[in-house]
Formats: structure tokens, C-alpha cells, sequence
């Protein structure tokens, strides 16, 4: 390992109910490793983590449970007899290849883990980082950005694996080599080959009707996922089992980064979240939910089950609070240019500033404000703001219940996604309340208060420092490069591709022409268009350049 320091939402009520909450709790009451690197070349760069605090958060689980574990090591490719967990293959999904360690045994790539549970078998997860760890490419050093943008195809990556476990089935040499291997890792003598076989077909059915419900017309690619619409499918249609409740998950968004998110008085694109306690335990809980997370909802159950790891999240999002953007490593990426930095800042100030403000890193207890601005004014895509406030769904068993579980208004028979998932949400964590209470402990920090609003129309804009390494832009990630960004919508490009991690250290993104292992991507799809944010477009030029150089720097 190398280091290098560089040089140079809820619906109206739930603010009121979210105050009540902690009171009201209290109240009551090893495999083998992949093939590929053998030896870690990536640079790591000064983001105010040690090794220790990377790892632990990039192998923590919060209770995401995908397939079980065992079937992931054994499991072989679709076409061929090749691991399925072979480095190259997930790394031409996006992933992040690195080594076995004591945090990471197996030697899983970043975002994936071994959810442990004695009582249901261990099961091959996501965490946090599956999302938010970027990496880039300068020269042909292989970066690390922690907290960053992430560039994973999350629907290539669930669908390799339903052709995997159908191949797997049909096969049957196929299906002798997997049932060995799980057959052999299971330490009691109750799993046989047919049984392991029901199981596989149980669990094919069961991934074929979640992909059916969130199906979408326009796919996601690298670096994408519309997120608010899945929970909601998972709780407004799978937890309830309603059907008729589906929508469209049609408005994916970036992945945001995570540094100095901790800090912000409102989080999520369309700053729906409030940032002071217990409102990050409730977002990092949903989270856990929308990525095969699993919550038991019933009618004649006051609270519920879930598989989340709760005291893992206020690991998490205590340890969250301490990262810090990267800084452009000068001595890769080269020396910038300090005359055009100081005129890009005078232009900085001028046409950005008022929504983007500074941030200064070695403040630890920085409390940072978002600014919102209303969807339409800011002119880019509005299809993830009126999904959110437009969209109503049935109640179904929750209708009549408390929104809160405890408190608050009942459900009407037709309400908000939200309201479903803040309910069943709430109900998961009162179902677990001294691990709540730690998790609460751990991670609570002194936020300001969020702006006050009753409708989410507006979209956030929050501090850029260490925007070098976080493209493609804007909250549905259709602009490739910053210099693209400072262009009139029309004279964007209309199409690219991403997936490749080369930084681009002109226009500052990703390359982004055509290459292997990359999604195509057109802004006149569905849910993906580049217009708006034209602000400071009517500079020149050389304007334009020097501006550019100055964001490097923050």
C-alpha cells in the first residue's frame, strides 16, 4: 500500500415527530482469494482516514443480504466455467478490485461483504462503500477516492448474477461443481444436492419478480441508480405485497460523495433529509433496505424484524463524519497553473460562490449549509423531483396505523412512498431499541437545522471541494467534464460513454470516448437530460479555462 499526502423526503410532519423519537425509544424500552491484484499498487490519498478506518468501512455490513455467501464463492460465470468472482469480470462492472487482508479475508472487491448471521447462514452483501469509494486513473497510477462517486453498474451486476444462478441450475456440470463446493462449506449434514437445488430455484423466482418490479426502460449504466424509487418498490410493493403500487424507477441519480455529507444540514439530491439526529440513522437504515436489506412488515406486529445491522450504522456514520475531500495530487497530476487559479477564483466568487461555498477541512466540527433551489428554476432534469412529489401509493395493511409507530398522524388510505418507508423504517428500529440507542450515541454530531419546507421541489447544492473526482456532473450525471459543464446546455455533449476511470486533467472528468467495459449514454433518454445549470455560462473561453483550473484546487 502506498500513501501520498497531496500538496497545495419526509413528508411536512416528520421534523416535529423526528424530535420525539429518541425519547420515545427510550421509552420503549475462508475461501479462497480472487485472482487478481496479487499486490496492491493503488495510492491512497490524505482524506483523514488511517488504513484502519478505510478498511473497517469499506467491509462493514448494514444488513444487506444479496444470495448466500457460500453460492458466491462457488458460483461460476454464465458462459463459461471461470469464477464468477474473478477480479477482471466484477472490475468490467466497475468494481474495485484489492487484496485479502484481516479485514477482508476473502479478498472481495470494495463494496461487497459477508453478512454473518448464525441463525439465517451468511450472505454476500453490499455496503456502503458499493456506492460511495471512487477511483481514478492518472498516468497510469490507480487512485483511491474515498467517499467518492463510485462507477458500478448495479443492474449489469444483479443481472450477471440471476444468468449466473440460472446457468448454474440448468447445467448440470455446472450445478455439480457449485453443489459440491456449497455442500461441502455447510457444517451441518441437513443440505443435499436437491434441496440445494430448491433453493436456487426459490431464489431465482424471487430475484426475477424484484428485477420485474423495478424494470425501467432506460437502463442505469455505470455510476447510477435511482434509489428513492427502489426503496419505495421494496416497501410500497414488496413488503406490502402490492402490486399495484409499482412505479417506475425511471429517475436514477449519481452516487453521491460522501465527504463533508456528515456536515451538511440536509442531505439527498433533492434535500429531503434532514442531517440532525436521529434523521441520519433513519437515512443509513433505509439504505439498508433498498439494497436487499429485509424488513417483515405484519399487520398484528408492532414493530419489525429486519436483518439491518444498526449498531454498524452508527459506526459508519460516526466514522463518515471525519472524512475530507481529496486534494489534487499535484505530484501525479502535475503543478497547477497559479495565474489562471487566481483569476478562476475572482470568477469563482463572482458566478459561483452564492450556491457552492468554501470549506475548510481542518475545521472538524464544520457545519456546512445546502442551498436549494426550485427544480425548475435550475433547469436541470426534473424527472427525480416529481417522481418524489408527485408519485401516491396505497397503504395497504398500514393503513390506519401511526406514522411513527408510536406517534404521529395515522396513514391515510393513499399517501407518499415516503410515509410507507418512514413508517416501516421506524418500526425496524424500535424493534431493535438498545442497539438504536448505541447507534444514536455513536454517531450523533451537532448539525445545523435544515431549511424549512413542506414540498421537496428544489434540488441541492452543497460545497464542490473535490469535484476533480467526482464526474460525471450534475445530479443525474449528464454532463462528462467540468469545461462541458461551464458550456450552454446545447453545445453539450449530447452523447458519451462511462465506465472508464482515466481522469481527463484538461476539462477535469472521466475520459470519456468510447472503450471496452463502458455504458453509453444519451442525454436525450428518459430521466438524462443535460440542459440547465447555466450558470457562469456566458464566460469566454479562456475565462471558462481558468475557472476550471481554479475548481481543481478546492
Amino acid at each position: 500500500m502506498k500513501k501520498m499526502t497531496s500538496i497545495g423526503g419526509q413528508s411536512s410532519m416528520l421534523m416535529p415527530m423526528l424530535n420525539c423519537f429518541f425519547l420515545s425509544l427510550l421509552l420503549y424500552g475462508a475461501a479462497s482469494q480472487a485472482t487478481k491484484p496479487v499486490e496492491d499498487d493503488t495510492i491512497y490519498l490524505d482524506q483523514g482516514w488511517d488504513h484502519h478506518t478505510r478498511q473497517t468501512l469499506s467491509f462493514t455490513s448494514f444488513g444487506s443480504r444479496f444470495i448466500p455467501y457460500a453460492w458466491f464463492l462457488a458460483l461460476e460465470q454464465p458462459d463459461n466455467s471461470r469464477s464468477f468472482r474473478d477480479n477482471d469480470y466484477l472490475s468490467a462492472m466497475g468494481f474495485i478490485s484489492t487484496i485479502a487482508d484481516q479485514y477482508n479475508p476473502d479478498g472481495l472487491p470494495v463494496g461487497l461483504v459477508r453478512d454473518s448471521d448464525k441463525k439465517n447462514g451468511d450472505a454476500l452483501g453490499m455496503t456502503c462503500a458499493f456506492c460511495h469509494t471512487g477511483q481514478v486513473r492518472i498516468h497510469g497510477k490507480r487512485i483511491r477516492i474515498d467517499g467518492g462517486q463510485a462507477l458500478v453498474d448495479y443492474t449489469q451486476f444483479e443481472q450477471a448474477t440471476l444468468a449466473a444462478l440460472k446457468a448454474t441450475l440448468t447445467d448440470n456440470e455446472k450445478f455439480s461443481r457449485f453443489s459440491q463446493q456449497v455442500i461441502a462449506s455447510e457444517p451441518s449434514a441437513t443440505l443435499t444436492p436437491q434441496l440445494l437445488k430448491t433453493q436456487l430455484q426459490t431464489r431465482i423466482a424471487e430475484l426475477e419478480k424484484h428485477y420485474a418490479v423495478n424494470a425501467t426502460e432506460v437502463p442505469y449504466g455505470h455510476g447510477r441508480l435511482d434509489a428513492f424509487g427502489q426503496i419505495f418498490n421494496a416497501i410500497a410493493v414488496e413488503a406490502l405485497n402490492m402490486p399495484e403500487n409499482i412505479r417506475a424507477p425511471n429517475a436514477p441519480t449519481s452516487y453521491p460523495v460522501l465527504w463533508d455529507a456528515s456536515h451538511l444540514n440536509i442531505v439527498q439530491w433533492n434535500a429531503s433529509a434532514p442531517n440532525k439526529e436521529p434523521g441520519p440513522l433513519f437515512q443509513n437504515a433505509i439504505t439498508a433496505l433498498a439494497v436487499y436489506g429485509i424488513v417483515s412488515v405484519s399487520k398484528d406486529k408492532l414493530t419489525y424484524q429486519s436483518s439491518i445491522r444498526i449498531s454498524n450504522l452508527g459506526d459508519i456514520q460516526r466514522d463518515f463524519y471525519q472524512l475530507v475531500a481529496p486534494q489534487w495530487p499535484v505530484e501525479i497530476a502535475g503543478a497547477l497553473d497559479a495565474e489562471k487559479v487566481a483569476v478562476g477564483k475572482k470568477l469563482y466568487d463572482q458566478h459561483c460562490l452564492k450556491c457552492h461555498s468554501i470549506v475548510d477541512p481542518t475545521n472538524r466540527k464544520r457545519k456546512l449549509q445546502a442551498v436549494l433551489t426550485h427544480y425548475k428554476e435550475v433547469g436541470t432534469d426534473p424527472l427525480m423531483a416529481e417522481n418524489f412529489i408527485q408519485h401516491k401509493v396505497k397503504s395497504g395493511l398500514l393503513e390506519g396505523d401511526k406514522a411513527m409507530v408510536l406517534f404521529g398522524d395515522k396513514l391515510p388510505a393513499e399517501t407518499s412512498p415516503l410515509d410507507l418507508v418512514t413508517h416501516v423504517a421506524t418500526g425496524a428500529l424500535f424493534n431493535q431499541p438498545w442497539q438504536t440507542t448505541k447507534a444514536l450515541f455513536k454517531e450523533y454530531r451537532s448539525n445545523d437545522a435544515p431549511p424549512e419546507q413542506t414540498v421537496f421541489n428544489s434540488y441541492k447544492a452543497r460545497p464542490i471541494n473535490g469535484i476533480w473526482a467526482s464526474a460525471p456532473y450534475l445530479h443525474n450525471g449528464s454532463v462528462p467534464s467540468i469545461y462541458d459543464l461551464l458550456l450552454p446546455a446545447e453545445q453539450r455533449p449530447a452523447t458519451f460513454y462511462v465506465g472508464n476511470i482515466e481522469l481527463d486533467l484538461v476539462k477535469v472528468g472521466h475520459v470519456y470516448s468510447a472503450a471496452p467495459n463502458t455504458s453509453f449514454f444519451d442525454t436525450r433518454l428518459l430521466g438524462n437530460s443535460n440542459a440547465g445549470h447555466e450558470y457562469g455560462t456566458q464566460l469566454n473561453d479562456e475565462e471558462r479555462w481558468a475557472l476550471v483550473e481554479y475548481v481543481k484546487n478546492l
